[in-house]
């Protein structure tokens, strides 16, 4: 692949998101359903993947005083901007949340049976008219708008389109793209990673690193806990329903936290210029890409800690000198520790595992480092980049098949008490 390849494939997978990336593409869908809908609302049914539902189930949204699905897509009809993306929810005045705290009662959630892949279904009925909107495969992709009679759905994404964005899993080549690629062409990371910075900034001045770490580490100057505090906070700001926009790294915003977040600590702490910084974050991004293609937009693991924990790891070694066995090193350090670490749903308590996560990837790191660490024999891992993400795969899409619907069902027990 060219370098400008790999950057394309960086840019396509950043995005701004106000709040929490789910109940953001929930109320994207819903504001262009509403957009695109005649009369007074009769009624609304929303149907998501199990997956989202679960990330969307308990986590704060933006500009509103309480949670659930329900409000979610209520909101996004009365309070959306559907020409916004990811920011659809920038604006929520007093005024919007109590319409869309009163239209709540006409709207009916459930889980989409049988769903491949991330999917969000909204049918807003009024007195003149019927629309159906569906987003599939990634959360600002509206891949339909209809009126009824409804048409059966079949994505549109060809299998020669998924096989030409395929990404290969290939250090050296990452490696390669890191100390070659312009510079120049990766300013946007600049400018993502500034964002990302304001939410930390923010988080500290409300007091939100208190929130993830004890005060008795809070002063503590070492890397590890910076980078734990630094992407711990951020995360609990953007949990808790903070209105500021976030750079999301494959569809998430906790993970665009822990890559740029981490790396960043790092690079203070030991001395690393921009340039070094940039070609850092670029390689960061390209491992977290080749391990999403894995284990899926969305799944049962904590995609913080086996992707995004794992590309900070990776660009941390950039960072310090090292090279691809180093790198290996890392990437064996995290999985050995981590890749059993389920996702329970969006929440505050995602900042722990983003801490966790962060700290832990500079850990890996410096342990790669001294060649130390986890045995290439031990359990899943292997003595191969390519291999040990195809074992994290299959664990995650094989093994682990039943287990977020346990993790529903627990959840959705557990808010009926």
């Amino acid at each position: 692949m060219s370098y400008q390849q790999y950057i394309d494939q960086i840019r396509g997978t950043l995005a701004e998101s106000t709040g929490c990336t789910e109940p953001s593409a929930i109320a994207l869908n819903a504001a262009t359903a509403r957009k695109h809908a005649k009369g007074e609302i009769w009624r609304v049914t929303a149907r998501l993947d199990a997956y989202l539902f679960k990330n969307a189930m308990g986590v704060g949204i933006p500009g509103a005083d309480e949670r659930g699905v329900e409000l979610c897509v209520a909101l996004g009809i009365t309070a959306g901007d559907s020409e916004a993306g990811m920011n659809a929810l920038h604006t929520v005045t007093a005024e919007q949340l109590a319409q869309g705290k009163a239209l709540r009662e006409k709207v009916s959630v459930e889980i989409a049976e049988g769903a491949q892949g991330l999917y969000i279904e909204t049918v807003i009925e009024t007195d003149c008219d019927c629309v159906r909107v569906i987003t599939s495969q990634a959360h600002d992709r509206i891949a339909r708008i209809e009126h009824a009679p409804f048409a059966p759905f079949v994505d549109e994404v060809s299998s020669e389109a998924a096989a030409e964005e395929a990404i290969v899993g290939d250090v050296a080549a990452y490696l390669d793209f890191a100390d070659h690629a312009d510079v120049n062409e990766l300013l946007f990371l600049k400018d993502a990673l500034g964002m990302n910075r304001k939410v930390y900034r923010t988080a500290v001045e409300k007091g939100l690193d208190r929130q993830v770490l004890p005060s008795m580490m809070l002063k503590d100057p070492s890397v590890f806990v910076q980078a734990k505090r630094m992407a711990g906070a951020a995360s609990y700001a953007r949990m808790s329903g903070v209105p500021l926009p976030v750079m999301t790294a494959t569809g998430s915003g906790n993970q665009g936290l822990t890559l740029f977040l981490t790396v960043d600590a790092a690079a203070q702490a030991f001395g690393a210029d921009e340039e070094k910084l940039l070609r850092a974050l670029a390689l960061a991004n390209m491992v977290n890409l080749y391990i999403k293609s894995h284990i899926g937009p969305l799944s049962s693991v904590c995609a913080c800690g086996v992707a995004s924990g794992l590309g900070a790891s990776l660009g941390v070694v950039y960072i310090l000198g090292g090279g691809e066995k180093e790198m290996l090193q890392a990437a064996r350090n995290i999985l050995g520790s981590v890749s059993g670490m389920i996702c329970d749903g969006a929440k505050e308590g995602c900042a722990s595992k983003v801490a966790l996560s962060a700290g832990l990837a500079v850990e890996a790191a410096c342990l790669a480092m001294e060649g130390s660490g986890i045995h290439a024999q031990d359990g899943i891992l292997d003595n191969d980049f390519d291999h040990l993400i195809a074992h994290l795969g299959e664990l995650v899409l094989e093994g682990m098949g039943k287990t977020n619907s346990t993790i529903v069902h627990i959840m959705m027990s557990e808010k009926r008490c």
